[in-house]
C-alpha cells in the first residue's frame, strides 16, 4: 500500500468492483500446478488495511520487512513450508495462469539443470506477465549471505549476480512475434487507466490466456 508513485494501488479498482490485487489473486487461482497462494506484505502500518482485506477474503499472507525483501520472502516460505517458490509481483494483474503452469512443469522436469527460471529478462513476454521460479533453499542461502542493499531489496538480484553458482534459464514462448515492448504492469495512475481501457476494449474475460492477450496486443501497432 506504500507505493511511492501510486499509493494504495493494489486495492484500487481495476474491473467492476474488483481491485488490482483481487483480480490478480482470482486469476492465479486458475493455476493447476500451484499448491498455495501467499501474499507477502509488509509490517508497515499502511498495510494494516491490506491485512484486514486479506483476512476478509480468507487469503493466506505473511507480514515482514518492507525493505529487506529477501528476508520477507524467506520467512514467508519458511512459515508455509514451501519447497519451490513462484514469485509474482502484485502490480501485474495480467499474469497468465497458463504460462505459470507451463513454467512450473518445465522447471520440475528440468530441475537437474535449472536453479532459477524466469520469463522476465531476455524473453518475448510483455513486461507485467513476470514469473520467477526458484527453491526455498536458494532463498535460505540468500537470506544468510546477501550483504548488498540491492540484493536485500530485490529478491532476484542475489541469484542473477551469481550466474556461475546458480543455473539460470529464461523461458520463451513459441510465438512468431516479440511482445516484450509492451508494458502491462501498473506503476502509475496512467498505467491503471490504460489497463482498465485495455481490458474493456478487448473484452478480456477473467480467465484469459496468453493466446487471448497476444491477440489483443496484436491489434496495437
Amino acid at each position: 500500500m506504500g507505493s511511492t508513485r501510486l499509493p494504495g494501488k493494489v486495492l484500487m479498482k481495476l474491473v467492476d468492483s474488483e481491485s488490482i490485487l483481487g483480480y490478480l489473486l482470482k486469476r492465479l487461482s486458475g493455476c493447476s500446478f500451484v499448491d498455495k497462494i501467499i501474499v507477502a506484505t509488509t509490517t508497515n502500518p499502511k498495510d494494516d488495511i491490506l491485512e484486514r482485506w486479506l483476512k476478509k477474503r480468507k487469503q493466506d499472507f505473511y507480514r515482514g520487512s518492507e525493505d529487506d525483501c529477501i528476508k520477507r520472502y524467506y520467512k514467508a516460505a519458511d512459515k508455509f513450508g514451501l519447497d519451490i517458490v513462484i514469485r509474482i509481483t502484485s502490480d501485474c494483474p495480467f499474469i497468465l495462469p497458463d504460462i505459470v503452469d507451463e513454467m512450473v512443469k518445465y522447471y520440475l522436469f528440468n530441475m537437474k539443470d535449472i536453479d532459477y527460471l524466469s520469463n522476465r529478462q531476455a524473453t518475448n513476454f510483455p513486461e507485467g506477465t513476470d514469473v520467477e521460479i526458484f527453491t526455498s533453499k536458494m532463498l535460505q542461502e540468500a537470506q544468510q549471505e546477501a550483504k548488498l542493499k540491492e540484493e536485500r531489496e530485490h529478491v532476484n538480484n542475489f541469484f542473477l549476480n551469481r550466474p556461475t553458482r546458480y543455473r539460470i534459464r529464461y523461458y520463451n514462448h513459441n510465438l512468431r512475434r516479440d511482445y516484450s515492448r509492451f508494458k502491462l504492469s501498473i506503476d502509475t495512475a496512467e498505467d491503471l487507466k490504460k489497463a482498465k481501457s485495455f481490458l474493456k476494449e478487448n473484452n478480456l474475460p477473467l480467465n484469459f490466456a496468453f493466446k487471448d492477450l497476444a491477440k489483443a496486443l496484436s491489434n496495437i501497432i
